[in-house]
């Protein structure tokens, strides 16, 4: 029997996935009133429905330090991560369907299917995005999402064609990218100068990098965990597609930062991000 009817809002979808991932760690924590990842991962074995929330239980209890979460925690948290999700992939109207249900972080998929009393659809085989596809899904994947530092800043998807194996340095991000910085500075962060007036440079690793955004400043505030998982996605999109993924930041005080890496074509892609630093 469904739980949801027909296209179901943001809200009630949050609502209705929430109640019932609450309801299924309620019944997998021990008596303390805890849900632990090995417990999370028993869950995973159940075969009643309660299964189907394993993962995103395992996935908030991990962006906690993976300590035993007291279950009324572990349901906020999850809320304020479906409702983002569930905001992303709805789009403009506000409303889920089918379609758009199928664009929700892999974890939420099945579990919106089985709400809507529908089989997931079979997931593409991983494989190279062309450059086109690349760029969408990181556009899905930084719509909303800001890099914090004394200010806020976005996110936007930068490329160059046909930079083959030259090393990714920045004299090449200068020659590549300059024109695509200048038309979308203002559009990251208030503030942006051109590139050409943004004198010096320092490159930094690139994972070390997204692996702290990717990690929650305040594991029992659900807005920051949510944050560092959107991060860590982000994280995970432009490790399975690029190579030698560098970070390159221009300037001082107000930085422009590119997150960048070579495509298995050859071609430079990544973001453009900033950051405040006094």
């Amino acid at each position: 029997m469904p739980k949801i009817t027909g296209t179901p809002s943001v809200n009630t979808f949050t609502t209705v996935w929430t109640n019932e991932f609450t309801a299924a760690v309620k019944r997998a924590a021990g008596s303390n009133g805890k849900l632990s990842a090995a417990e999370a991962k028993k869950m995973a074995t159940r075969t009643d429905g309660d299964q189907l929330f394993a993962d995103s239980a395992l996935e908030l209890i991990k962006a906690r330090g993976n300590k035993a979460v007291d279950v009324t925690a572990l349901a906020t948290d999850a809320k304020a991560y479906a409702k983002r999700a569930a905001e992303v992939a709805a789009g403009n109207d506000g409303k889920l369907s089918l379609a758009d249900g199928a664009k929700l972080p892999k974890d939420l998929v099945e579990d919106f299917f089985f709400l809507r009393g529908q089989k997931a659809p079979t997931p593409p085989t991983p494989g190279v995005l062309t450059l086109p596809q690349l760029k969408s899904a990181v556009e899905v994947a930084t719509q909303g999402l800001t890099l914090m530092s004394e200010t806020d800043a976005n996110l936007r998807f930068v490329s160059a064609n046909g930079i083959g194996t030259t090393a990714i340095t920045p004299h090449l991000l200068r020659q590549k990218l300059t024109y695509q910085h200048d038309r979308l500075i203002d559009s990251v962060m208030s503030g942006g100068t051109p590139l050409a007036k943004r004198t010096g440079s320092e490159v930094r690793d690139a994972q070390a990098f997204l692996t702290r955004l990717a990690t929650p400043s305040d594991p029992s505030d659900p807005a920051s965990v949510d944050q560092a998982r959107r991060f860590g996605e982000l994280k995970t999109l432009l490790e399975s597609q690029l190579t030698d993924l560098t970070v390159v930041r221009f300037g001082s005080i107000n930085i422009s930062t590119f997150i960048v890496g070579r495509t298995k074509n050859g071609e430079l892609a990544g973001v453009l991000t900033g950051q405040v630093e006094t």
